[in-house]
Parts: structure tokens; sequence; C-alpha cells
């Protein structure tokens, strides 16, 4: 059995709004024949199939914040684990608010779940049945096999002087297996914390944001928006979002070997003009530079 560790991006889009080329936000970190699903956007169960990965044999699941791209595809996980008549248990874990998210998806069950297969008799499992869902907190850590899995929260919602009061939290996830680490940034902005926390890491997953370009689409494609909307857009896109030199500079903190963007924003970034980004990202880091793709093997 290969035990290798392997980190797949099952897609690498990044933001609400569908992308031609590219799935929304989901990863798979593979051990021997376990997956870990690493945030599941919409179509994440279709993308594991395409990478070999049957979605009925997914145990566990870590959320990395709520933004819908992130998220969407849990009701699809759900509801086809209930319609293929799950018997083994599917571990949910993320950020405070999880539960709750995943109990109003049960909820949404229920209709379907009464319908079953229209037979006397002849019901689906409950999800309650197979489902166990953990909200996590930053500093937590937990074992998945031979993995560790650590969190650190980031700046995606918030400054670093705000951490530790109430409100939502965005986490960075870091994967210890006896072979190699990898640290997922998942959204976020520049973070002390997050550099503390990636340092050692042999392979960086973080995300790619193209300030300009993205408020040019913005721009194009919603003419009549208000100043103030656009503004508060490109500020939320320049202060929590990592653009390429920055995140090159995180890379070099953390001493990471490769680095591989993803969420990326626009359809405009390509392979053909990735070659654009990894220049930009070269001015703060000197190792190995991936622009993923969709089902590529890190």
């Amino acid at each position: 059995m290969d035990h290798q560790t392997t980190f797949i991006t099952l897609g690498t889009a990044g933001g609400p709004v569908p992308k031609l080329t590219r799935a929304q936000p989901s990863h798979a970190v593979v051990r021997g024949d376990h997956c870990i699903l690493v945030d599941c956007g919409d179509g994440a169960i279709g993308q594991l199939m395409r990478a070999g990965i049957d979605f009925r044999t997914l145990n566990d699941v870590v959320i990395s914040h709520h933004h819908m791209d992130h998220i969407a595809g849990l009701f699809a996980l759900i509801g086809a684990s209930m319609m293929m008549m799950r018997a083994t248990p599917l571990r949910i874990r993320g950020p405070k608010g999880t539960a709750q998210i995943v109990s109003s998806l049960v909820a949404a069950c229920e209709v379907t779940h009464d319908i079953g297969l229209g037979l006397p008799g002849k019901n689906y499992p409950h999800p309650n049945d197979f489902l166990h869902v953990e909200d996590i907190a930053p500093g937590d850590r937990f074992d998945i096999e031979d993995v560790t899995v650590s969190t650190c929260e980031n700046t995606h919602y918030r400054a670093e002087d705000q951490f530790g009061k109430d409100g939502a939290v965005s986490l960075s996830l870091r994967f210890d297996a006896p072979d190699r680490s990898i640290l997922f940034t998942g959204d976020t902005g520049p973070c002390k914390a997050l550099e503390t926390f990636a340092e050692g890491v042999d392979l960086l997953v973080g995300e790619l944001m193209d300030v300009e370009g993205t408020m040019a689409m913005v721009r194009k494609k919603n003419p009549n928006m208000p100043e103030q909307n656009i503004d508060m857009m490109a500020r939320h896109m320049a202060e929590h979002h990592l653009v390429p030199e920055a995140l090159g500079s995180l890379a070099t903190h953390a001493g990471a070997d490769h680095l591989v963007a993803v969420h990326i924003p626009l359809d405009s970034i390509t392979p053909e003009t990735a070659p654009e980004y990894q220049s930009q990202i070269e001015k703060t880091f000197s190792g190995k530079i991936s622009i993923a793709e969709d089902l590529q093997r890190f």
C-alpha cells in the first residue's frame, strides 16, 4: 500500500462566481487509502470521483471557513451519502457554526429521507445515523489516522488584534504526516500568526489574489455598482486575501520547498498566463512554484 501523502487540488477557483475551467474550492489530503476532504465547494463530490476517489469511502471533512464557495457542496455530500445508503461515519469538522450549518442541511434532507425509495419499508438511513460534527477552534489539534491536523486563525475575516474576541473565525490548516507536512492557508490576508504556524512545512498551498484584475472584472460586470461598494470590495480583496508577493513571502517565512497557488479568482489566469503570476511570486520566494489547475497532485 502506498503511504505517500498527496495533496490533490480538486477545485482551484476562488470566489462565488462560477468559473469556466475551475471548480469551486475543495481539496484532498490523501494518505494510503484514507482521504481528508479540505473544504467542500459546489461540485466537490464530482471532483472526488474524477480524481479516482469514491465519495462513499470518504470519512473526514475539514472546513476552513463558511463562505459559500467553500461549503456549498456539503448538502450534496450529505444527501448523496444518505441516498447511497452510507453505513460508515462521515466526520465533519470546521469553525464555530459548522454544527449549525450541518444541522440545517440535515433538516433539509427530511423530505427526501421520508420519501425513501417509494417502496414500503425501504427507507434511506437518516443523516444523523452516520454524521459526526464538531466545531473546532484556533489552536486545536486532532489526529485523522496518522495525520495530525492543526488549526490557526487567519485574517480573512478580521485583523490580528481582534483574534480571540467573539465573532466568526477563518482557519488555516496544517497537516503533519509521517513523510511530509502540508500547510493550507485557506482564505487569508497577510498574517504574522500564520507565518509562525507555517514554519517548517514542506508544501505550502495558498490562495492567490489579483486585486487589480478582479476589481476590473467587478466594474465591467456591475457598471452601476455604487462607488462605496466598489471601495469596500477592493479593501476586502487587498486586506483579506494574499497577492502574489505576499503569498511568496509567506512561503519564504515558512521555509517551504514548494508553493502551490490555488483559489484562482479569474478565468484569465490560465497555464498560458501563469508565468506572469509566477514571476510576481518569485520576487519574494525562490523555491518551486506551481499555479495549480483542478485535479493536480502534489
